[in-house]
């Protein structure tokens, strides 16, 4: 398994369409969900931490990935303090981001020598993001900030500041194109790329078909 610094893993994660980002306490779905991403051809996977099994069904995932998706990079998502960020690190996660900016898991970021993608909601904490040497910051919750008009008006104050919005970007050509046109440079996709009612009938090839549809609408 290769292993990239900060640059080169964030590097891997702009070269990608959207990222998805998803979470579930079934460790057999999160696995598909996976699975299907990866057949797909996506490379790069938020698992986000937002329950109480999160961090045992994210081992699982991770030894999964060494077995059957070699390509793929696993970030773990919603690390809101140091300890937790240290907790998935040993675990082995390839990138950490976060909904919040907090010195703390910059500076253990840095020391371990890993990707980490604050979140900002305003130019204040995109500015520590700058003075930091970060270059990757999520806009987060994007869509409740002020959508693309939002990001156009951040990308006159920095830019050379690599955005991802995430929160609220549609898994439709048409909502995320809008995006990159008003500058960004990633989107983050969550429960809507993987609709209930899919989920819930664990419908994996009709799931699969939906996100080959998009990707091939973006390419």
């Amino acid at each position: 398994m290769i292993i990239l610094n900060p640059f080169e893993m964030q590097q891997h994660i702009l070269q990608e369409k959207f990222i998805p980002l998803f979470t579930n306490t079934d460790v057999e779905v999160c696995k598909n969900i996976m699975r299907i991403c990866y057949e797909n051809g996506i490379r790069t996977f938020e698992f986000t931490d937002r329950n109480e099994n999160s961090f045992s069904v994210f081992k699982e995932l991770k030894a999964y990935r060494d077995v059957a998706l070699p390509q793929l990079k696993i970030g773990i998502g919603t690390i809101k303090n140091a300890a937790q960020a240290e907790l998935f690190i040993e675990a082995g996660a390839d990138f950490l981001i976060s909904p919040i900016i907090l010195e703390e898991i910059h500076l253990l970021c840095q020391k371990k020598n890993i990707l980490w993608i604050p979140g900002c909601a305003t130019p204040s904490e995109i500015v520590f993001a700058e003075y930091w040497g970060l270059s990757l910051v999520k806009i987060f919750p994007a869509k409740q900030l002020g959508g693309d008009s939002y990001i156009e008006a951040l990308k006159t104050v920095f830019p050379k500041m690599h955005l991802m919005a995430t929160g609220g970007v549609e898994p439709t050509k048409s909502d995320i194109e809008k995006w990159y046109k008003a500058g960004v440079s990633s989107v983050g996709l969550g429960a809507k790329l993987f609709p209930k009612e899919m989920l819930l009938n664990q419908d994996y090839d009709k799931m699969s078909s939906h996100l080959a549809t998009l990707i091939s609408d973006l390419n």
